[in-house]
């Protein structure tokens, strides 16, 4: 597995899941039940289309984030600044993006467990492929989704989920988590 490097701590590794493992989460997904998705802002969590109109499903699997973490260790920065790899984020949000669904620009907020283990990178996984659109957009780089990229980021970089155009898209997230160095 090798990591394909996008610049400002940004990079993908193509086929991080396999076929049979992407459409096993996708099932997963589909079984739990998807709901409308909220964004969190000043006031509050609350369902706001004009930024977000996609669904998603948030669980927490212990045994999941171990097990992603596992294979994605190698690939994962070390340390950042103060802060030492810890982790995935037991916390996984699926989300499923149809035709005219979105995420507008934005920036993903991290995820405090404590003051001294605290999440500073996106882990997301694209499930499928065979949809239109659906790109992942920087100000200056387009990933275009495959099916079981990995996708991970810093927390910090802006960046939009580009309207489908045609299909279904699916994705599986969580956050990579670090713990301060004593």
């Amino acid at each position: 597995m090798q990591a394909e490097q996008l610049g400002l701590g940004i990079f993908t590794v193509k086929q991080f899941l396999n076929e049979a493992e992407c459409q096993h989460y996708i099932e997963m997904g589909e079984q739990m039940g998807y709901q409308p998705s909220e964004v969190n802002l000043p006031m509050g969590s609350m369902r706001r289309e004009d930024i977000r109109n996609n669904d998603r499903v948030i669980f927490d699997d212990p045994c999941l984030a171990e097990l992603l973490f596992k294979r994605a260790a190698p690939l994962l920065p070390a340390t950042i600044g103060e802060w030492r790899l810890h982790g995935l984020n037991e916390r996984f949000r699926f989300y499923r993006y149809g035709r005219g669904e979105y995420f507008k620009w934005h920036k993903d907020g991290s995820f405090e467990k404590s003051p001294d283990e605290v999440s500073l990178l996106t882990f997301l996984i694209y499930l499928n492929a065979g949809f239109e659109g659906g790109d992942t957009q920087f100000r200056w780089e387009t990933v275009r989704p495959s099916e079981g990229m990995l996708l991970v980021f810093p927390h910090k970089q802006s960046h939009q989920g580009a309207e489908i155009s045609a299909g279904t898209k699916y994705v599986l997230r969580s956050d990579v988590m670090y713990e301060r160095i004593s």
